[in-house]
């Protein structure tokens, strides 16, 4: 099974940065339920940080201290 973990952060005037991967998971091992959350968590960490070099770049956002993945996405809304 492959799973793929997408970040995206929209700037109110259209403009998207977009940080992808892809997690390979072979459901023939027992332990593959524990080993996909430890995946899926390290890879979405390190997406953000690459999300939030990103948006830095693009002086989206001034500094270059850590940025909240919250601060520059926005709440998922019912239906979403």
């Amino acid at each position: 099974m492959v799973i793929q973990v997408l970040l995206v952060a929209e700037s109110p005037d259209a403009k998207t940065t977009t940080v992808s991967t892809t997690i390979e998971v072979n459901t023939a091992d027992p332990r593959w339920p524990a080993w996909l959350v430890d995946a899926v968590t390290f890879q979405a960490q390190e997406g953000a940080r690459k999300l939030r070099d990103q948006i830095i770049e693009q002086q989206a956002i001034a500094g270059d201290r850590f940025v909240p993945l919250a601060a520059v996405v926005p709440a998922a809304e019912v239906g979403r």
